[in-house]
């Protein structure tokens, strides 16, 4: 009697935990370091970059530390890459902790065979983060804190507007969607999706450079376009082949490209 209560309990207390252990999709946002402990500089073979773009396309808000609006700590997780360059192969993790340190999510390991340290890394990751997409994880919106973001907060919380969700009026939105200069991205990095590609937009000292991301490339991104932003006049999309559009950006951060004629638009992701 005494083995099957206990057996009971057991089986109870297990059940318990598994409920109330959070899934990732119940986070707000991912937090990624800008320097790894296996490499010597921020962002080096821009990897810091490219496991951001990973994560925002995989359903996670994606923010480096500095880029962060003020939220709570626990309302969000921790990346940790766990890199081991080799002389056969070069090996990426991709970690997942709470704000308690513990961990909660650990990929598959990403081997890679390339010699090429920018390029062996980029695979690695790519392959790492196969785990991460087969999660099917989709993080709720990022909610924004008035005052300091501490667990003791008693100010109400201001959730972001869900940009998905805006009202959406066809590809020829017209000039109430289409933004002006008003209306450039803040962040550091933006990702995009046009016909089932991926973009990534990087923001620069003159403006911003476009990128799709290209397994043919050298480091997966393939450089598209410049942005160039200058005051008193319009900002100019410059096309890798020498091409000019026009260029503007909506409230949300969607990308048009052209002329209202032919204007392409690229769908903000984050």
């Amino acid at each position: 009697m005494n083995k099957r209560l206990i057996l009971f309990l057991a089986v109870c207390g297990f059940i318990t935990n598994a409920l109330g252990q959070k899934s990732l999709s119940d986070y707000t946002y991912v937090e990624v370091p800008k320097l790894y402990e296996f490499l010597f500089e921020e962002d080096q073979h821009q990897l810091n970059s490219l496991t951001k773009f990973l994560f925002n396309k995989y359903g996670f808000n994606a923010y480096f530390s500095d880029e962060l609006p003020n939220v709570k700590r626990c309302d969000g997780l921790q990346a940790e890459i766990l890199g081991k360059p080799g002389f056969i192969y070069t090996k990426i993790t991709v970690v997942l902790k709470d704000c308690n340190g513990t961990e909660v999510f650990r990929s598959e390991e990403g081997k890679s065979k390339y010699k090429e340290y920018k390029k062996a890394y980029h695979d690695a990751m790519r392959k790492a983060f196969v785990s991460v997409e087969e999660l099917g994880v989709q993080q709720k919106e990022v909610t924004v804190y008035e005052d300091d973001a501490n667990e003791d907060a008693s100010e109400a919380p201001v959730v972001q507007p869900d940009k998905k969700a805006e009202e959406k009026t066809g590809d020829d939105t017209g000039a109430s969607e289409v933004a002006n200069t008003m209306y450039f991205p803040e962040a550091k990095f933006t990702s995009y999706e046009k016909d089932g590609a991926s973009f990534l937009l990087r923001k620069t000292v003159d403006g911003y450079s476009l990128y799709e991301e290209s397994e043919t490339a050298p480091n997966g991104l393939l450089l598209k376009g410049n942005i160039l932003v200058a005051p008193n006049v319009p900002a100019i999309y410059q096309s890798a082949d020498g091409k000019e559009m026009e260029v503007s950006f909506s409230k949300n951060n969607d990308l048009y490209l052209g002329s209202s004629v032919d204007r392409v638009i690229f769908k903000a992701q984050n």
